[in-house]
This record gives structure tokens, C-alpha cells and sequence, in this order.
């Protein structure tokens, strides 16, 4: 790292120190409204919508689309490339109705109705939950709100992983979705290799239910008031190396400051668990408490498969793929789509595309966003406007 990046980084840390979705959408001027939503197990989690655009002169109702974030990530990493890159300000450019939402266990949804977040039952959840209970009551609530009959769907990485299991345990959510589109869905994950699937996979493991990779000042302090080149280096290369399995180089490292101020968001142990055991059988499956509680929940000795063939929005489902993700490989992907029954496959052939290049990348906005946009689009131009 350079010194002038050294100084970017520094100054940018300070500057970006508790930073939130509202204030990071406002400053960009754009409208941004709050809304808290109730889950039917009783989490209160909050989303973020940006309602309109400068650069959109459309009146009445827009298409809603929902974003769903990955695992220790919030709505924070839809926006941190700024209007030019970020997705979600795009689409608002597009008069599309944007929804960022956040899952429960993270820095925007850590509420619930009885429990605590110091309460170990509290963190009683896998990316299962988030899947059959937190995208249900978004797609609910936006539903609701906006009074349209469906809407568009935009997840990355285990927020595809959240989707897919709603639309296999709960079907009926299929005709509330016009479009899906999945950037780098974890869905079988027999290939990855990144540090969480092999380094720390015992400690993982062993972890009892609990908060872990927690948002906290205590990062943000140490590299505001140290920010020694070292710890800036450190930094950058355990936390991308954590998520990706490797540094890309096609990474817009001017987000890298805000992404120390945002970044863990929060998750519970039970999610990355939940992914080591996908790595472990191959399958794509509920969690596995072992055999005496699978036969309680499941009346079987393992966990039953999703079944994948329930998987059916409104229009194909688009897959957003590198060969290079070290996190979510070619060939699970290539596994999901084929048990799929309609998909559209888009192969990102640019070399060394990895796993935040999909959010991150300098090229981010020609190489997945307008593509995206235009999937979006495409439906509005061709359905019945009493979809809105």
C-alpha cells in the first residue's frame, strides 16, 4: 500500500466511523425512508428504501425490488460504491422502487419482540430461518406497502441461499417474485475453499449458539486511532481473504475504508456452520443437529433436501457466475442450475472475478449492474401493468 493510500485509507476510516444505511443513501441525496418489519417468530428487523430518484421523472407506483445481502454483510454493501456503481442507486436512477433489506442478527436487525440479543436463544438461527421467516415478511411487507401483486428479487451470495429456501419450503411465495436474480448463489457447496471451510472450520464448529463476527466500534477505534500501515494491511488481506478466499484484483479499493466501518455486520454461528455442513455432504439441506433432534424435527436421521424443483418465480431464474469464485464454485452452481427448472445462466468470463467482485469490482456497473437493469426491465416492458 502506498503512502497516499495508506492516508486515504486513514482519513476515510475516521470519516466513516458509524456511518448507517440512511445516512450513507441521504448523503448522496436521495430520499431514503426507514421501515420496521415483524417476523412471525418475532424479530424486528429494519429496511432501507430509496422511494425515488432525481433522475427519475416517472410518476405514480414503481417496480419494488428487494436486495437481500450475503452473510456478515448488511444493506450497507449495496451502497458503498457510491451512485455512480452501487446497484441499488441505479436502479433508483431507473425508477425502480429499491428495498435494502437486513437480516436478523445483523447491525439494523438485533430486536425481537421477548428476547435479548445477550440471550443465547436469541441466536437460535441459520440462513434457514432468514430464508422461511425474514425474506417472507420483506416480500410481505413490500407487498403490502406498495400494494403491487409481486416484485423483483436481488440477492448475493447467502442472501441467494436465503431465497432459494423460501421458494422450496414455502412455494406459494413463487408468484410474488417477477424476477430472481442470483449473484453467486451458496447453494451446494462441495468445492469452496475459502479460510472459514478449512483454517477455522474447527473453531466454527466447535462454537455453541452465539453472535459471532459482531459489529463493534472496537475495529473502527483501532484502525481510526492506530491505523498503522500494518494494521491496514492486516486488515485487507484477512478480511477479503476470509470472504473470498483470495484478494481480487479487480477490487475498487477506494470502498475498502468504508467497508472497515460497516463491515462484520453480524451474524449468528449457526449460518457459517450451516455452510460447512453443505461443504461436508454435498447437499443442499436444512440445518443437521444430529440424529436424536433430526428425528425430532425432521422424522428422519439427516436433514431432508430442499427440494429445488418448488424453485419457480415468476420467469426463469438468472445465475450470475465466475470460474474464479473460490467461494461459490463452477461447478456447484452448475449443480444448482441443473436442478432448477428454468434458469438463465450468466457466466462472467473476465479472469480472476471472485466472490465481492460481484458487489465490488471497478467494473461492477457494465459488468453486472446494467445487465441486471435491463433483466428488470425486460419483464416491466412485457407484463400487465396490474402487476404493480
Amino acid at each position: 500500500m502506498s503512502y497516499k493510500a495508506f492516508v486515504f485509507f486513514c482519513l476515510y476510516i475516521d470519516l466513516a466511523k458509524g456511518l448507517i444505511t440512511s445516512e450513507i443513501i441521504a448523503s448522496h441525496n436521495y430520499p431514503v425512508e426507514v421501515h420496521t418489519v415483524l417476523t412471525r417468530d418475532g424479530y424486528l428487523l429494519d429496511a432501507f428504501r430509496i422511494p425515488g430518484s432525481k433522475f427519475c421523472q416517472q410518476s405514480g407506483p414503481k417496480p419494488a425490488v428487494l436486495f437481500q445481502h450475503g452473510m456478515s454483510a448488511s444493506s450497507d454493501v449495496f451502497l458503498l460504491n457510491g451512485p455512480q456503481d452501487s446497484l441499488a442507486f441505479m436502479l433508483a436512477d431507473a425508477c425502480f422502487d429499491v428495498w435494502l433489506s437486513n437480516s436478523r442478527g445483523t447491525r439494523y436487525s438485533r430486536r425481537h419482540v421477548s428476547l435479548d440479543p445477550s440471550d443465547e436463544a436469541f441466536w437460535r438461527f441459520s440462513w434457514h430461518e432468514i430464508g422461511t421467516e425474514d425474506v417472507a415478511a420483506f416480500i410481505d411487507y413490500i407487498l403490502d406497502t406498495t400494494k403491487q401483486r409481486a416484485l423483483h428479487f436481488l440477492g448475493h451470495s447467502q442472501g441467494c441461499t436465503t431465497l432459494v429456501v423460501l421458494l422450496s419450503m414455502r412455494p406459494e411465495y413463487n408468484k410474488l417474485v417477477k424476477t430472481a436474480v442470483l449473484l453467486a448463489p451458496a447453494v451446494f457447496m462441495r468445492h469452496t475453499s475459502t479460510l472459514s471451510q478449512t483454517v477455522f472450520r474447527s473453531f466454527i464448529m466447535a462454537m455453541p449458539d452465539k453472535e459471532f463476527m459482531y459489529h463493534n466500534g472496537v475495529l473502527n477505534k483501532l484502525l481510526s486511532n492506530v491505523c498503522g500501515l500494518f494494521v491496514a494491511r492486516v486488515f485487507r488481506t484477512t478480511f477479503f481473504l476470509i470472504s473470498n478466499g483470495k484478494i481480487s484484483k479487480h477490487l475498487n479499493t477506494s470502498v475498502i475504508p468504508l467497508i472497515a466501518a460497516t463491515l462484520p455486520a453480524g451474524v449468528s454461528s449457526r449460518q457459517p456452520k450451516h455452510f460447512i455442513q453443505l461443504t461436508d455432504s454435498g447437499k443442499f439441506r436444512p440445518f443437521d443437529f444430529g440424529i436424536l433432534r433430526n428425528l425430532i424435527n425432521y422424522k428422519s436421521l439427516e436433514p431432508p433436501d430442499y427440494t429445488l424443483s418448488n424453485v419457480r418465480p415468476l420467469t426463469p431464474v438468472h445465475i450470475f457466475y465466475s470460474d474464479d469464485d473460490s467461494s461459490t464454485a463452477k461447478e456447484d452452481i452448475q449443480n444448482f442450475a441443473a436442478r432448477v427448472p428454468e434458469v438463465v445462466m450468466h457466466r462472467i468470463s473476465t479472469p480472476g472475478w471472485h466472490h465481492t467482485d460481484f458487489v465490488h469490482s471497478m467494473t461492477v456497473a457494465d459488468v453486472i449492474n446494467k445487465p441486471v437493469i435491463e433483466i428488470f426491465r425486460s419483464f416491466e416492458r412485457l407484463s400487465s401493468p396490474t402487476f404493480l
